[in-house]
């Protein structure tokens, strides 16, 4: 049963590939995001006759969002999220480190904490937030109290 499922989907593979590589990147895209929801759902339907519902569930879920395009979405943002070892290097200013922690003028050192834990609160990436932006508040935090 397996090789008939990989024979198939090779053929199919072949003939997307073939038909679509020659067109605009946008339409690739939403070929490529079509055939791997198909291929998708094929594998969750077989895995269900099998009797694995709780895998089957999570395929078929990954098939629906491929389809629609919230998977292929999702997957970009996170391809897109830069790396801390990828980042400028520029020293942060002053200014830039006020903005960050959303503070004006000169404020105290309790309140600079205070906006750093709440802001950390939101975007931590413990909280499903960004490990990139939580080291700028960081960076912001240690600039204003001069560490």
């Amino acid at each position: 049963m397996q090789f008939i499922i990989i024979i198939l989907g090779a053929i199919v593979l072949y003939f997307a590939f073939s038909k679509y590589l020659s067109k605009k990147p946008e339409q690739f895209n939403d070929m490529f995001r079509k055939v791997l929801a198909v291929a998708l759902g094929a594998v969750a339907f077989l895995i269900l006759i099998k009797g694995n519902v709780a895998v089957a569930g999570v395929l078929g879920t990954a098939a629906v969002l491929s389809w629609q395009g919230a998977l292929w979405a999702y997957l970009r943002s996170k391809a897109d999220t830069p790396n801390l070892a990828q980042c400028n290097n520029d020293a942060m200013t002053h200014s830039e480190a006020l903005e960050i922690l959303e503070l004006k003028g000169s404020p105290s050192s309790d309140e600079i904490k205070a906006a750093h834990h709440r802001l950390m609160m939101k975007i931590h990436p413990d909280q499903g937030g960004s490990g990139y932006f939580a080291a700028k508040l960081n960076e912001a935090k240690d600039l204003l109290l001069k560490k």
